[in-house]
């Protein structure tokens, strides 16, 4: 497997989208403790092979996530984007975290409050989380039932959570031009790739 990374193309997160999950995350207290407790290595570890394989690349090291957040990102999109998507993301053809910490770079107070909320996934452990090791180092239907844990919940604190995270994963996912052959969509027009004229004939509810 190479381990070359991909190209990156950033998108431009619009800023007030950013400033509304900074705004939400950041009213939950507790997230910055656990900020506090991981960086006094108070949080439970374990063994997780996938933390590695999900983690950034030796070249590409994180800048505004830390490794272990850029980790559970991974992770956590290989949950969202289904089968095909989450095979492209084990193959480093597609790697959601190195693209959401080039936008994140230029939000840093966005960066804390998200990376404090991706501690929180994968420290948390019961009563918490429905979890007694970190989310990392659980198997996929295990990690799905956190995931749902998070959607389902009645505390607007774990549904803000799971938002966030869906909505980084997901745009570091269909950001990359890699993506683009798993949705069909044919690349920006006016490109090389996809002249303008094409604009007139695509059809934008073709399978």
């Amino acid at each position: 497997m190479s381990r070359a990374g991909p190209c990156i193309r950033v998108a431009a997160a619009p800023p007030g989208a950013l400033e509304a999950v900074r705004l939400d995350l950041d009213r939950r207290a507790f997230l910055r403790l656990f900020g506090s407790a991981a960086a006094l290595g108070l949080l439970p570890s374990g063994c997780a092979p996938d933390r590695d394989l999900l983690g950034p690349l030796a070249n590409a090291a994180p800048r505004a996530l830390t490794p272990r957040g850029y980790a559970v990102l991974n992770a956590a999109a290989l949950r969202i984007v289904g089968p095909r998507g989450a095979a492209a993301i084990r193959a480093r053809q597609i790697d959601p975290a190195r693209r959401v910490d080039a936008i994140l770079e230029r939000a840093p107070e966005v960066a804390r409050v998200f990376g404090q909320a991706l501690l929180l996934l994968e420290f948390g452990v019961f009563p918490l989380l429905g979890k007694l090791r970190p989310f990392t180092a659980l198997d996929g239907p295990a990690q799905d039932a956190v995931l749902r844990e998070l959607v389902q919940s009645r505390f607007e604190t774990k549904r803000a959570i799971f938002g966030a995270l869906k909505s980084f994963a997901t745009l570091g996912f269909y950001g990359s031009p890699r993506s683009d052959a798993l949705t069909g969509y044919p690349g920006p027009f006016g490109s090389e790739r996809v002249p303008i004229d094409r604009a007139m004939t695509y059809d934008s509810e073709a399978p």
